[in-house]
């Protein structure tokens, strides 16, 4: 057989564009763009670059992030652990006690589905900002992590106090581009005091005080929303919440658009949005959104979860990114999905009774990283 011309071996390959093959990969999700990265240097370079991550982040739909108790932990699952200074990844020991290990639950289609993140030896998750996780590990030393790009980063630690004495922000500043922690705490006199953390030069400082009685307790998490911290001050019948631009570092109080009566309000994150849930019934929940101009914010009535049976024991956790659907937790029981433009409620998942919904947060799977975050492995 006669050798083929050149021409005929010849196959061209056309090249996508960059702005087509950019808005190609914005459609996956984060653990599809990692194996991705490894293609070539150039889609490396571009699922890497902070437009691409950001881009990326904005259309990321809420998950659920929580701990579970187990005995002993799986084969190939690692923990986190600082005992010698710099964090290492080390297979679990055989000890007898209860481990910590993380999970996330999504939400889809009218269903859920919980995944294993095969990372255990937590102690306890304080808060998330943008895919990371701010949080301890058996330890109780601090760190923040990244459980879908798996790096990890020590954080050094601030004022020492028993953790039913304080609560810890985290927060994006979009005027110096750095994450910041806000970290509250009472002292032995009974005072609340503050400080804050830069990431970037790991450097704690203190703020302004918190003026006496503003904060009555720690029991709710604090919420993060464009740059800015809420938190509700007490438990319960409280009229009032308290927020802090982390720019100006300065404590605000502010009228909630109904009082504060029941166990389960609580303050959530939407697009960007401050939104406020309160149990007005026995059989209703009320939603509400801050919105904010130039001159004003001004709450704004939402929706309203009518049912005809007792809705008392559900608890919000966060609203989906379209702003759709509501999701809610029944003690240790269930998590149910609420249907604003259908007006239903439905079970999407059953849960067993080794999940903590204490060390539950609203988390979105991101690529984004810190400077001198390391691998896990």
């Amino acid at each position: 057989m006669g050798c083929i011309p050149k021409k005929m071996c010849a196959i061209e390959v056309s090249v996508l564009p960059y702005d087509l093959i950019f808005k190609i990969l914005l459609l996956l999700p984060a653990k599809d763009l990692l194996r991705l990265s490894i293609v070539c240097k150039t889609w490396r370079r571009l699922i890497n670059s902070p437009n691409f991550v950001e881009a990326h982040m904005s259309q990321c739909e809420p998950v659920l992030t929580f701990l579970k108790h187990f005995a002993e932990s799986g084969p190939n699952t690692f923990s986190i652990d600082a005992k010698n200074g710099p964090f290492t990844l080390f297979k679990p020991s055989s000890s007898k006690n209860r481990n910590r290990q993380i999970f996330l639950m999504e939400f889809k289609d009218g269903s859920s589905k919980t995944i294993d993140l095969n990372i255990c030896g937590f102690g306890d998750i304080l808060a998330t900002c943008d895919g990371l996780l701010l949080a301890t590990n058996k330890s109780g030393t601090l760190l923040v992590l990244n459980p879908t790009t798996r790096k990890l980063l020590s954080v050094k630690p601030g004022t020492m106090v028993p953790s039913h004495d304080e609560s810890y922000g985290f927060v994006f500043s979009h005027h110096t581009r750095e994450y910041k922690v806000v970290h509250l705490f009472r002292d032995e006199s009974g005072h609340v005091d503050s400080e804050i953390l830069r990431l970037k030069t790991m450097s704690w400082k203190g703020c302004i005080v918190p003026s006496f009685g503003l904060f009555r307790d720690f029991n709710h998490k604090p919420v993060a929303a464009s740059g800015v911290l809420y938190w509700l001050p007490g438990f319960c019948n409280v009229n009032y919440f308290v927020s802090m631009d982390i720019d100006d570092e300065t404590f605000v109080r502010k009228a909630l658009p109904v009082n504060n009566t029941g166990f389960n309000d609580r303050l959530m994150e939407n697009q960007g949005l401050l939104s406020f849930a309160a149990q007005m019934t026995v059989y209703r929940i009320q939603v509400w959104t801050l919105r904010k101009n130039e001159c004003e914010c001004k709450w704004v009535k939402r929706f309203t979860v009518n049912m005809d049976y007792d809705i008392t024991g559900l608890v919000p956790m966060f609203m989906t990114r379209n702003g759709r659907y509501m999701l809610f937790r029944l003690s240790k029981e269930a998590v149910y999905k609420y249907d604003m433009e259908e007006e239903e409620m439905e079970k999407v998942s059953s849960v067993d009774g080794n999940l903590s919904f204490k060390m539950s947060f609203p988390h979105l799977n991101t690529l984004v990283s810190l400077e001198n975050s390391t691998p896990l492995w």
